[in-house]
């Protein structure tokens, strides 16, 4: 029998398992995208990836402060669904790197970081996102309840990612 939990049953497991966890951080690399041109900075790829790295940015820096992610907060919710709504969005163009598409997403997804990722850093987060099962998150977003192990998946991934910003 599959064990359902709702959105604030996985806030707690994140919770503790956010102050449980330390972070991480990952060598891999990806090739780096090419320059920005005006028209690739208003692109749906740059926009999207903007908005990601614009969220995991909030999410670094709450960690950051607190040394955990406020569970309690309605904006760490945001934060979180904004992110599995933008990968589960774009995961067709995303599973191939250097297309347009690609390299658009990861240069606005530095941006939205404000350069704390280098596009390698900002690949390695895109690829850990795209490894996630986030379909349970962007289905919580619509009021559905979220599996225990969907929960703990997503959690430690985003623990690995915040890793990526150093200390």
């Amino acid at each position: 029998m599959k064990a359902k939990i709702s959105l604030a049953a996985i806030v707690m497991a994140g919770f503790i398992l956010f102050a449980a966890c330390g972070s991480t951080s990952s060598s891999s690399s990806t090739s780096k995208p090419s320059s920005s041109t005006s028209s690739a900075t208003t692109s749906v790829a740059y926009n999207a990836g903007r908005d990601v790295g614009s969220s995991m940015l909030s999410l670094y820096n709450q960690y950051k402060s607190a040394g955990k992610l406020d569970m309690q907060n309605m904006n760490t919710y945001l934060q979180i669904l904004t992110l599995a709504t933008a990968i589960q969005n774009n995961k067709d163009n995303l599973k191939t790197p250097n297309t347009t598409f690609y390299t658009q997403f990861v240069s606005g997804a530095v941006l939205g970081t404000q350069n704390k990722l280098s596009t390698s850093n900002a690949g390695v987060m895109i690829n850990t996102l795209m490894g996630l099962n986030l379909g349970g998150i962007t289905s919580a977003g619509s009021g559905s309840n979220v599996s225990t192990s969907t929960a703990t998946n997503v959690l430690s991934g985003l623990t690995t990612i915040l890793g990526l910003f150093g200390k």
